[in-house]
């Protein structure tokens, strides 16, 4: 970006925000936290069902390791017939319960997936999901600029901006001592996006 745009670039955006009708944009930013709130607490309840599958899984393991290194010692004294038919019979069901858990966990997987690509469909097209008006210009600007303004949920307000850099995304205090005049807010939105 030149130092010939930047001016241009400024004047743009405190247009924009001069026109800012802050209770839409926060109505629309309280959605928007709504539903990443309600996907990541679905994605932690799948994780958590496929931790606790993985752990249950473990414990078999290692039980069916206690029983064959216990069933060493038996075989010593049983006959080889014996032996052998207990052995197959431990080896169908450590197989079954594997099969099982192993099906288990590829479709929690599968589900995973899919609220992940619901999560990205939602963070990317929610222009799309709201009438094509000024909120929808708004948040295409800001976004276009790397920056996404995050609303309190209780009070409405811009209280923090998410901002995008090429290799990571980290949030940003944007209230300071009290809460920011639109044009101040303006003012340190177009400061994190320069």
């Amino acid at each position: 970006m030149s130092a010939e745009e930047l001016p241009e670039k400024r004047n743009v955006m405190q247009s924009v925000v001069a026109t800012l009708q802050h209770s839409e944009d926060a109505r629309v930013c309280r959605d928007i936290s709504g539903l990443l709130e309600q996907t990541r607490v679905e994605r932690r309840t799948e994780a958590d069902k496929v931790q606790e599958s993985l752990q249950q899984l473990s414990r078999r393991l290692q039980g069916v390791r206690g029983r064959v290194d216990a069933s060493k010692a038996q075989r010593e004294q049983k006959s080889h017939p014996e032996t052998m038919r207990d052995l197959r019979a431990e080896r169908q069901a450590t197989d079954d319960a594997i099969a099982s858990q192993e099906s288990r966990r590829t479709a929690l997987s599968a589900d995973i997936a899919g609220l992940e690509a619901q999560l990205a469909a939602l963070d990317e097209n929610v222009e799309q999901q709201m009438a094509p008006d000024e909120s929808v210009l708004k948040l295409q600007l800001l976004r276009g600029l790397g920056v996404e303004p995050l609303a309190n949920a209780q009070t409405g307000l811009v209280e923090k901006a998410r901002v995008w850099t090429p290799t990571s995304a980290s949030v940003v205090d944007v209230r300071g001592q009290q809460a920011p005049m639109p044009h101040q807010l303006a003012a340190q939105l177009w400061d994190l996006c320069s």
